[in-house]
């Protein structure tokens, strides 16, 4: 035999399954979105190393350039990165602390989006 106790905890019990159910729902939509989106990007990823490799391959071929010039070229560009900290036109992305430019609305680092960059600043 049921009495009320039973009645109200039985309700009770089946309202916190239903949200918890609900719950279980919406974190799998985000993360089948997640999914998506990771799978995107390793794609573009994978597209861009394709095109990095083929376009170095030809100034190599067309030029006198090497792998080592290649290097000292990057090593530099990360060192002008880094001595840019704080100047005009770059801030610090509010998600990873990297510095990106005044004009990104989403950080190339962390892929962070960013709500104070102003995509036509500098244009």
């Amino acid at each position: 035999m049921y009495d009320l106790f039973d009645v109200v905890f039985g309700t009770y019990v089946s309202s916190k399954v239903a949200g918890i159910s609900a719950l279980q729902a919406s974190t799998d939509q985000r993360l089948t979105s997640s999914t998506e989106r990771l799978t995107a990007l390793e794609h573009k990823y994978e597209r861009m190393h394709i095109v990095m490799v083929a376009l170095w391959g030809l100034l190599k071929e067309h030029t006198s350039l090497t792998d080592a010039d290649l290097k000292r070229f990057v090593a530099n560009v990360e060192a002008s990165e880094a001595q840019n900290r704080g100047a005009a036109g770059t801030m610090a992305c509010p998600h990873c602390s990297r510095t990106v430019r005044k004009s990104a609305t989403r950080c190339p680092w962390c892929g962070g989006a960013i709500t104070t960059g102003d995509a036509f600043q500098g244009t």
